[in-house]
């Protein structure tokens, strides 16, 4: 499986939309991995897609992407820097032209009402071109041939209203984990009872270095939900860690946040980061 980290970066990016942080400061004098956008990635080369960030089209210019193609979406959840659907409304004939085929996005119920918000406010559909499918917290769901399992994040309202996603595809597993914050202990017991055993883990690291609050997760929890997968067996020997979802506010740089994850194998995302595993 492969995975494409086309941003990487919490809502207001970084540098931040409107700040003068240290952090910010930082991303604008050295550039490069330091310049985060709005997390989304691609698995397998567009297979699937995992949100729709506002800065989606910019996504799609700077790699050189072509959305026309991409026939899966998986949202996590309803918030803008996750889910901008007015410009998934312009899949609609009124607006694109000599499309073949039909993006199918999959979320839950809360995320359905704010992608339907974009279509009211266009007054029209088009589910020829693009259609929601409504998915349930620990629902097991196919896309293609991929096996997908929804999990409530502990983010947003708190009411199974965020998703987390298990993604298996041909015999390789991941747990994406965006954006979250430390699991319960009812979603271990259930990660444990599908005997999973994660290639890649995608670990929520909004907050780095501060406290992390209920709705993300920072280093320190980083490295504790590490452990705890070890402790259940839901890792082998050469799975990978991988830390992503930064915000400006987490107090540290790229750099930074590298040179402690280091220590522990973890890998530090950046824009335009490939894995394979």
């Amino acid at each position: 499986m492969k995975i494409k980290y086309l941003g990487t970066g919490a809502a207001e990016r970084v540098p931040a939309i409107f700040c003068k942080c240290a952090v910010c400061q930082n991303a604008w004098e050295k550039q490069g991995k330091e310049m985060r956008t709005q997390t989304q990635v691609l698995i397998n080369d567009g297979d699937l897609m995992i949100d729709f960030p506002g800065d989606s089209y910019h996504h799609m210019m700077k790699y050189n992407l072509s959305f026309n193609d991409i026939d899966s979406l998986l949202l996590t959840h309803w918030h803008s820097d996750h889910l901008y659907a007015e410009d998934l409304a312009y899949r609609m004939s009124d607006y694109a032209q000599k499309l073949t085929n039909k993006l199918d996005v999959y979320g839950n119920e809360a995320v359905k009402d704010f992608f339907d918000r974009a279509f009211i406010l266009e007054q029209a559909t088009d589910n020829e071109r693009i259609q929601y499918h409504k998915r349930a917290s620990y629902e097991k769901f196919q896309i293609k041939d991929y096996q997908i399992y929804s999990l409530p994040a502990q983010h947003g309202h708190f009411e199974e209203d965020c998703f987390i996603y298990v993604i298996q595809h041909e015999g390789k597993t991941l747990l994406y984990m965006h954006d979250t914050g430390y699991p319960t202990e009812e979603m271990f017991n259930y990660l444990k009872f599908n005997e999973f055993k994660f290639d890649l883990v995608s670990m929520d690291c909004t907050s780095q270095k501060m406290n992390a609050g209920k709705s993300h997760m920072n280093i320190e929890q980083n490295l504790q939900l590490m452990n705890q997968l070890k402790k259940l067996g839901l890792i082998k020997r050469e799975t990978l860690f991988v830390a992503n979802h930064f915000s400006h506010n987490g107090g540290a740089t790229y750099k930074e946040i590298k040179e402690v994850f280091d220590k522990y194998n973890v890998i530090v995302s950046y824009d335009g980061m490939e894995l394979e595993f």
